[in-house]
């Protein structure tokens, strides 16, 4: 995989983001040159020092996969370091078993697109 950093924009001075946000945003962008699969992680970290990670899976892939990590420290080092995570399909909270079900499907898929 290779990660490349991600620029946000919006309306918002960067100073007024880092208010709304607690701090800037941290943004990564991950795709795999064998398979296709990509992904992006941003990072927002509260004043309180909390953190949440939100990855969306295979973006421009309808419905969006997405998962976000929430954490007391701003580091993932394994995954007792995750207080929780909550899956997405689209804006729809769905079960952990649902969301890999569907991610590997789709990992299938490209992987069987890349391969013809």
């Amino acid at each position: 995989m290779v990660p490349m950093q991600v620029a946000l924009q919006g309306d918002e001075e960067p100073d007024e983001l880092a208010a709304l946000l607690g701090t800037e945003p941290e943004s990564q962008f991950y795709t795999c040159h064998v398979c296709g699969d990509n992904w992006l992680s941003v990072k927002e970290t509260t004043p309180s020092g909390t953190c949440d990670i939100t990855f969306v899976h295979q973006m421009g892939t309808s419905p969006v996969l997405k998962r976000v990590a929430h954490l007391e420290t701003a580091v993932v080092v394994n995954e007792d370091t995750v207080d929780h995570w909550d899956y997405y399909l689209d804006d729809q909270r769905i079960d952990r078993e649902v969301w890999f079900d569907k991610l590997e499907e789709r990992r299938s898929i490209l992987k069987s697109i890349c391969c013809n």
